[in-house]
């Protein structure tokens, strides 16, 4: 599954657009025990195309390791748009046993948005110094998830009211990856 000689992993992730979202494209690094975020962009109302060829792009200049999209309900055409690249895909869920989280393919959102502001607190995700409009905008998108509790104790989490969470659902599917990959080092 990953290369066992790599000192640091670079992962390109994607959130495809769903209806009224954006495609939400970012790029990180991790370099143990820190998750480098290099890169985000939101494409708004873009054919998804577009959003390959902008991953193709970043792929030939910074050579990521891996390559990730969300299978979301239109994986048919996106898969068709990104079919010349190495593309992994990753179904996010919640409640996944952890056998099943840590086969690396599907991902447990509670688990990792709790994982995520654990890191946070410790300070090892970070940010460029000078910051794009979109990286500021996966900063904001951040800020304003909330956890919803169902009585059945199960708990799901989306964007506050009238906002998007593409850049930081792309996030989450690649600090999720790193994780994997760490593990799987330590392990080896």
């Amino acid at each position: 599954m990953w290369r066992s000689k790599l000192k640091s992993i670079k992962v390109l992730i994607g959130d495809p657009a769903k209806t009224s979202d954006p495609f939400g494209v970012v790029g990180l690094e991790g370099i143990f025990p820190y998750i480098h975020i290099r890169h985000a962009r939101q494409f708004k109302r873009e054919k998804y195309s577009t959003v390959a060829d902008h991953f193709e792009t970043l792929h030939k200049k910074i050579n990521f390791d891996l390559l990730l999209l969300e299978k979301n309900f239109d994986y048919e055409n996106v898969s068709k748009a990104f079919s010349h690249l190495p593309i992994k895909y990753i179904t996010t869920s919640s409640n996944l046993t952890e056998e099943t989280r840590n086969k690396g393919w599907s991902m447990d959102k509670p688990f990792m948005i709790d994982w995520l502001n654990k890191q946070h607190k410790k300070h090892t995700i970070l940010y460029p110094s000078k910051q794009s409009p979109d990286m500021q905008e996966l900063i904001n998108q951040r800020n304003q998830i909330v956890g919803i509790t169902a009585p059945s104790g199960h708990v799901s989490y989306k964007a506050t009211r009238n906002r998007h969470d593409d850049l930081f659902s792309a996030k989450l599917i690649g600090c999720n990856a790193i994780r994997l990959w760490w593990e799987q080092q330590q392990q080896q």
